[in-house]
This record gives structure tokens, sequence and C-alpha cells, in this order.
């Protein structure tokens, strides 16, 4: 693959809000967690700890988890997105860290211990938007949601009470054919050397 290839498939990625509850054909469920999983794997962690770790929900759960965000939220107008999710969506994957990780490397690295909350939380940034692009590349639609504290009480109970939420990928086919072309303000990466 050639950085252009991988740069275009950067570009290509789009905040999808309008979803349907379904996959592209030929798309499985079995190769959106294969893609996740790869990605949970191999995206790079602070002092190699693989703190990332994710689920995905899909059909009767997927609904429960977002009926209950929908029903959590006290505004109206708070509960528009959630609502969308629930009802548009095919599924979504939850981003964690694992707090117990963190702890550990805390312990372990005092010096460190105030950073390694950080190291966490671009990690998880990296695993969300690598897992947003490659969705894409086989004709996943998504948007991206942080509903963190809602969703984390919505949870099946099994998830470990360390395991933090950090964002919500929602996806599913696109609703539409194409999306607005994106606007770039003029920003230029300057070499100093």
């Amino acid at each position: 693959m050639s950085a252009a290839h991988y740069l275009k498939a950067i570009a290509s990625r789009r905040t999808v809000y309008a979803l349907k509850p379904e996959l592209p054909s030929g798309v499985t469920l079995e190769e959106v967690q294969a893609i996740v999983q790869a990605i949970i794997k191999d995206t790079p962690t602070s002092f190699n700890s693989q703190v990332n770790r994710a689920i995905i929900l899909t059909g009767a759960e997927h609904k429960r988890v977002w009926d209950q965000v929908v029903k959590s939220i006290p505004s109206d107008s708070g509960k528009k997105r959630p609502a969308s999710v629930r009802d548009e969506a095919f599924g979504s994957v939850i981003f964690f860290t694992d707090d117990k990780t963190t702890e550990q490397l805390q312990a372990k690295f005092p010096a460190w211990a105030s950073a390694f909350p950080q190291f966490a939380d671009h990690s998880s940034g990296a695993a969300q938007i690598n897992t947003w692009t490659a969705l894409k590349q086989v004709g996943i639609g998504g948007h991206l949601q942080h509903f963190n504290g809602y969703v984390k009480a919505a949870l099946p109970k099994s998830i470990p009470l360390e395991w933090q939420v950090h964002a919500q990928l929602a996806f599913g086919m696109p609703a539409v054919d194409s999306l607005p072309e994106k606007t770039y303000i003029d920003n230029p990466v300057k070499v100093f050397s």
C-alpha cells in the first residue's frame, strides 16, 4: 500500500449521521468484528500497555443500551442524537481503556504516573479514528459520540468496572449516496531545521 492510498482512506472518512440499520451488501458482522479486533490489537499504546478495549453492540442489545441512554437524558433536545443511534444505526463500537492497566503502570513508573491517563486517551483516540477509517473502506458509515457516563450505566453488567468508556462509534449503511464536500482551513505544516 502506498502512502497516497492510506491518505486517501483518511480523507474519505466522514461523519455520516444518516444511517440505515443494516450493513452494506457482502459485509458481515464477523468482518466488522475482525476489523475492530485488529485495530485494538495493533494501535500503539504507551509502554506497550495494550490498554485499549472495545465491544460491539448490535441488535436488541444495541437498542436496549441506547434506549436507556435516551431515557436517562433529562432534556428533549439532548435525546435526539442517541435516539437516532438507537433507531437508525446497525450497531455501535464502544471504546474503552482499562484503568487497572493504567494504575499498574502508574505504580511501576511513578515518575510518569500523571501522564499515563493522557497516554491512554491518546491511544484510544487513535483506535477510534483507525476503526472509523477502516469501516469506511468496506462501505460502512458512522459517527462518533461521547455519551460516556450514560452508556457506561447502560452496558451489560459483564463489562469490567475498571474499563473507562471513551467514545461510541455508531455505524451502519449510509442512507445517502454522497456527502457535501469538506472545506479546509489554511493550516500549513512548516518544517524547521
